[in-house]
């Protein structure tokens, strides 16, 4: 890896952990606010359920374009210096996706009551009517998502990451301001529109600025010229996979959701507020690790160098084995903790919060597995590889269906967290064979010697500091108090940090290609 290629990607990483770590801060806040105001009740149920299918119309639709498709697509032609072509490019897939987009938000707002229905028939009729008011509001927010998605596919392909950076901030910031300002007079309702809102300002109103700044046409216009065409082709057959592909990576929340909608009061909210934690590491190690390197991948790949590809990847996926387990241990050994201090204080009971953090105890087995995937996907991607991936994802789902069915009947909702885990660790096992072979297929001088290496002599190294960990939480500074819980994680964070960054830039870093990883 050249010192240019990992300096840019190193400062798009930082930004983007500065970002992630800030947004998670805010939903923190979010998460808080909704469990002090309405706990593990049946609208907090109903809340966290009216998500499904805005999400799923979300993953359908932006999937591929948010930086998956779109991205590799543009780099093709700022690489070779072809700019006005790919904006033109740019706004015809805009306005022909984003049409789309605002018919299926328009069906679904038509058949919102029947599509409730479909999300959890095991609510009540009055969490049934709620749930479908709450849909109605949250569906239009998924067009800003989409339009905003591809925008920040623009700036990321340019190298710019500011305004990505800032729109999940203005999107959470306004769920909360909203949130607790309109809920005297709106309830559970006011946090819905609070989604809305920041959908608008984060994702259309300020991604409108990134475009401007770049260039880039904002009016929707149709250019059917040989290279449009040949670009939209292209770009359907890189997101069509995407989007019809139901990979256990999003299916676990839907699985999960349904059947946890027939067990007892709470079941989904719990769930719910168990994954929102599991998914502060994740966001914060893997989404940075792979939307800062993405671009730079993508283009690596176009240009054929190969060498510079394999050098680049293999970097990234050491630094999330660097990291990644670091957080599975800290949310395994301080599951309480973690739950009393960011869920505490509110009106979830001292047995929610106790089986939130047995839940977050299961799920954070699989963080590691969670992470790594946002890579390996993105590995494929790069090389313009999306069939494969997709349709052993969706293969994956059907398989483990049964035992997400099968264990929770036998452990409830327990056993609907622990399917999680097993399934994305048996995905993400497979995917990384699948993706060496592809890898190996088309370049042979890419090697993972010196990732398999590291990965060994660093599995010692988590085997200790799980022990430290797991010594830390029986010293007693949690005492079941907020405060206490933040001494206990902010110690047991502080504590594996610096032994890991220790050891990483003084005894791994003469071991490591490219010098120290952080």
């Amino acid at each position: 890896m050249t010192q240019d290629t990992a300096k840019r990607i190193q400062r798009a990483s930082l930004l983007m952990v500065l970002s992630i770590f800030l947004s998670r801060i805010l939903g923190f806040l979010r998460e808080w606010v909704l469990a002090r105001t309405v706990g593990a009740s049946e609208m907090a149920d109903v809340y966290l359920a009216s998500f499904t299918i805005p999400d799923f119309l979300n993953y359908l639709m932006a999937a591929g374009a948010l930086n998956i498709s779109l991205i590799p697509i543009l780099a093709s032609y700022t690489g070779e210096g072809k700019d006005e072509q790919g904006k033109r490019v740019y706004q015809t897939l805009s306005t022909v996706l984003s049409s789309g987009m605002l018919v299926l938000v328009l069906v679904c707002q038509l058949f919102a009551g029947t599509l409730a229905s479909w999300v959890a028939p095991g609510f009540s009729p009055e969490q049934h009517e709620v749930l479908t008011d709450l849909m109605r509001l949250i569906l239009p927010a998924q067009f800003f998502f989409f339009w905003g998605g591809m925008a920040n596919g623009v700036q990321q392909t340019h190298g710019v990451f500011t305004y990505s950076a800032i729109a999940p901030l203005l999107y959470n910031l306004s769920i909360v301001l909203i949130g607790v300002f309109l809920y005297p007079l709106l309830g559970v309702s006011s946090f819905s529109v609070g989604v809305l809102v920041g959908a608008f300002i984060g994702y259309g109103l300020f991604q409108i600025v990134g475009l401007i700044k770049l260039g880039y046409p904002i009016i929707p216009k149709l250019h059917w010229d040989l290279e449009s065409r040949t670009a939209f082709k292209k770009y359907l057959w890189m997101s069509v996979p995407i989007m019809l592909a139901f990979s256990l990576v999003v299916a676990d929340e839907w699985i999960s959701k349904y059947l946890a909608s027939f067990m007892k009061v709470g079941a989904v909210s719990r769930l719910s507020y168990a994954r929102t934690e599991m998914r502060i590491p994740i966001a914060i190690i893997g989404q940075a690790a792979g939307i800062a390197s993405y671009p730079h991948l993508s283009r690596l790949w176009a240009k054929r160098d190969f060498a510079e590809f394999g050098n680049t990847f293999t970097r990234e996926l050491q630094k999330i084995w660097a990291l990644g387990p670091i957080a599975a241990v800290l949310t395994f050994t301080h599951a309480l903790p973690i739950t009393d201090f960011i869920y505490g204080g509110g009106k979830l009971t001292p047995e929610d919060l106790r089986e939130t953090a047995e839940l977050l105890q299961l799920m954070g087995l699989g963080v590691v597995f969670w992470i790594f995937h946002i890579l390996l996907s993105r590995g494929f991607y790069a090389t313009q590889t999306t069939w494969l991936p997709s349709l052993w994802g969706t293969l994956t789902t059907l398989l483990f269906i049964p035992v997400y069915v099968k264990l929770s009947q036998v452990w409830g909702v327990h056993g609907l967290a622990l399917s999680g885990t097993l399934g994305i660790a048996f995905y993400v096992a497979t995917l990384s064979w699948m993706l060496g072979r592809h890898l190996k297929k088309n370049q042979t001088s890419i090697s993972f010697k010196p990732l398999w290496k590291f990965g060994f002599q660093w599995s010692l190294v988590i085997c200790i500091l799980g022990a430290i960990s797991f010594g830390l939480s029986k010293l007693g500074i949690y005492h079941s108090t907020r405060l206490s819980a933040l001494v206990d994680v902010t110690v047991a964070l502080g504590v594996l940090t610096s032994i890991a960054l220790l050891l990483l830039r003084k005894v791994f870093a003469k071991s490591t290609p490219g010098g120290a990883l952080f």
